[in-house]
């Protein structure tokens, strides 16, 4: 399951509904810089960055795999808020990969400072980038070290806590209490230790078995590290070819890949965006009411979210790099608020030239200029339909133009926020 765009998708809600008929629902890559959102049946809503979207499920194991890196401070945190909404989280119901890597607090500190300069790039201030550098370069810290002693962990994090205080100081950021953080990460390894876990033997053994495995990727295609707008991207893979590696698991177990598209595009964060659109009385009718379940702001930033038009010229890349066999549609509800006719980017002007399959880079996009077509709009509620057939013809038609346009079924709509918001074709 991947996102086909820039984020933001709503892939945790599909992930969610599917999840009801999964045996295990695995996170393949990322770490606490992803933010996904489950609304429950009873309406509350349950915020995860890090803990994959199956959490609210009892038939399902949900697994950290050994792609992601894994903030023990941010996965206590993560832990107490899903159980004050009163869902158990038990070693039995989630495992976290031995070999996933440690986010040490001083990257977190790293990418502050970072982002204060030239250098900046939007980021979360998680810690990823540099969690990850330190992995490629045989530096980082694995999971498997909460299996030993904790001492000699602990004098890493106070060496890496003292290594940034003078560069905090050059920044005018304040100084650290470098014991109480030692402390407060010692305290979260105990939390993060009861689940740890061979996850790859894990999900093997269940695959051999005839168990049903959800991969659920964090971030989207075109912030993937290979294949996304570079430099704006993130620091691992977010694509289908990011699962066997991130999991542990053969290509070869792969049957389907969902590919999840929004109606209304949108992006946190720097980076070109072709279909952006600047309209400011426009931008307030698509926003609507910031302090709704579904509002456009980030989960995990809580920045007001960029929007355009729906960008099909992106989504065949994402579709032909991830083997997508079908697609999830999110947020067709909101679609009307684009008034009376849609416009839909189809194609690309680039130097000239026509594309029809957008370009792999940051440089490239950025010349780019969107060529439109229009689609009819409807003014029906469309939030409580359940049926295909239901829905307004120009909902129809819409979505029908959508497979027509990218060559692939869409056999989820998504009309709301709520999990059984969904038609299920």
């Amino acid at each position: 399951m991947f996102g086909q765009q820039r984020g933001d998708e709503g892939k945790g809600r599909v992930v969610d509904m599917l999840a009801e008929e999964c045996d295990i629902v695995a996170r393949f890559n990322g770490g606490s810089n992803a933010g996904h959102t489950v609304v429950l049946p009873d309406g509350r809503e349950l915020a995860l960055h890090i803990i994959p979207s199956g959490i609210a499920h009892d038939n399902a194991v949900n697994v950290i795999g050994n792609g992601t890196i894994v903030d023990p401070i941010r996965f206590a945190e993560e832990v107490a808020d899903i159980e004050r909404l009163g869902i158990a989280v038990t070693p039995q119901k989630l495992m976290v990969s031995s070999s996933a890597h440690l986010v040490l607090p001083h990257y977190k500190q790293l990418e502050e400072i970072r982002e204060l300069g030239r250098g900046a790039q939007g980021s979360t201030k998680a810690g990823i980038a540099d969690t990850y550098a330190a992995k490629a370069q045989r530096a980082g810290v694995r999971v498997e070290r909460l299996l030993g002693s904790h001492d000699s962990l602990l004098q890493v994090v106070r060496d890496g806590l003292e290594s940034v205080q003078m560069a905090r100081k050059e920044h005018g950021l304040p100084s650290v209490d470098i014991e109480n953080e030692v402390k407060l990460y010692a305290a979260a390894l105990q939390k993060l230790q009861p689940f740890v876990a061979d996850t790859s033997v894990y999900v093997n053994q269940q695959l051999q078995d005839g168990a049903t495995v959800l991969a659920e990727g964090a971030q989207a295609f075109l912030l993937d590290i290979d294949h996304g707008m570079y430099p704006f991207v993130t620091s691992s893979s977010t694509t289908a070819g990011g699962v066997a590696a991130g999991l542990g698991i053969a290509p070869t177990t792969l049957e389907r890949s969902i590919g999840i598209v929004k109606a209304v595009q949108s992006h946190v964060g720097g980076g070109p965006f072709v279909t952006e659109i600047h309209d400011e009385k426009l931008l307030d009718v698509l926003h609507g009411d910031m302090s709704t379940i579904d509002a456009e702001k980030g989960t995990t930033t809580g920045r007001v979210r960029r929007l355009g038009y729906l960008d099909i010229t992106g989504i065949r890349r994402a579709n032909m790099v991830n083997g997508t066999t079908e697609l999830a549609i999110t947020k067709l509800d909101w679609v009307p608020r684009y008034g009376k006719s849609i416009k839909v980017c189809t194609s690309y002007t680039y130097r000239g030239e026509t594309l029809t399959m957008a370009p792999d880079s940051a440089w490239a996009l950025e010349k780019c200029e969107p060529v439109y077509e229009e689609l009819s709009a409807w003014d029906e509620d469309i939030t409580e339909v359940r049926s295909f057939s239901d829905l307004p013809q120009a909902a129809q038609d819409y979505i029908t133009t959508l497979e027509t346009w990218t060559g692939l079924p869409v056999t989820y709509i998504g009309v709301g926020p709520r999990r059984d918001q969904v038609i299920i074709r």
